[in-house]
This record gives structure tokens, C-alpha cells and sequence, in this order.
């Protein structure tokens, strides 16, 4: 199998996204997104326009390695406050209406940059 990283914008420390081709197909890893400013620029920003960003910038990362939103299995979401949950729910289902992937969201106390939302996510390409 090859392995192809995207290395962060952010840090050296870790890998924006990760592809790893194997037999089966092709995996990819891509870490956790925010949809708030970098760097922050304390501009008001809806908490809706903040989901969409967020995956706005997976589908970014994705595309770099030859994938799309489509070929999302799997998300994981981590918000501040549990309250404004409905909307994300709104938000996904359009970024995915057909097929739609396994998801996960859990309350953090905090997240960087002041974000409210950070979503990270796991893509497969099968082979043919």
C-alpha cells in the first residue's frame, strides 16, 4: 500500500489529510476542520455559516486527494454547546443526501480558535 500525506497548513505536527491506497481501495483520513477564520479575524460568523465552512474546507481536503464528499463513511463532531445541534443535523443532510455516512457528536468543553463546531472525517474509494 502507498501512503500520501497532505501536511497541515497550521502545523508540522500533523497531516491536514492522509490517503492510503491499498488493494481494496483507498482510504482517507482527513483531521479535524473548524469553520471560524484562520487566522481569527473576530468577525461575527453564524453558527450555521460555521458548519458550513467546516465541511466546506473537508470537501477541500478531500479534493486534493482525488475524493469527494460522497465517498465519506464516517464523521466525527465535536461541539460547544449541544443546543444548536438541529441545525448542524439541517446542514448534513444537504451535504449528504443520499447514503448518507455513520456520524458521531459529542459536547468538548472547548475547541481552537474559539470554533463552536470541528468535524473531522473518514472517506472510501473503492476499487473500480
Amino acid at each position: 500500500s502507498t501512503m500520501r500525506h497532505l501536511a497541515s497548513p497550521i502545523a508540522k505536527s500533523f497531516s491536514e489529510a492522509l490517503r492510503i491506497d491499498t488493494e481494496a481501495g483507498a482510504w482517507i483520513f482527513v483531521s479535524g476542520q473548524v469553520g471560524v477564520a484562520i487566522p481569527p479575524d473576530n468577525k461575527p460568523i453564524s453558527f450555521e455559516q460555521e458548519v458550513r465552512v467546516t465541511f466546506d474546507r473537508i470537501r477541500e481536503s478531500l479534493r486534493k486527494l482525488d475524493a469527494d464528499m460522497d465517498k465519506i463513511v464516517s464523521i466525527k463532531v465535536y461541539l460547544t454547546d449541544l443546543a444548536p445541534y438541529a441545525e448542524f443535523s439541517k446542514v448534513r443532510g444537504e451535504v449528504f443526501p443520499h447514503n448518507p455516512p455513520t456520524s458521531s457528536a459529542v459536547q468538548v468543553a472547548g475547541l481552537l480558535l474559539g470554533a463552536r463546531i470541528e468535524i473531522d472525517a473518514v472517506a472510501f474509494i473503492a476499487k473500480g
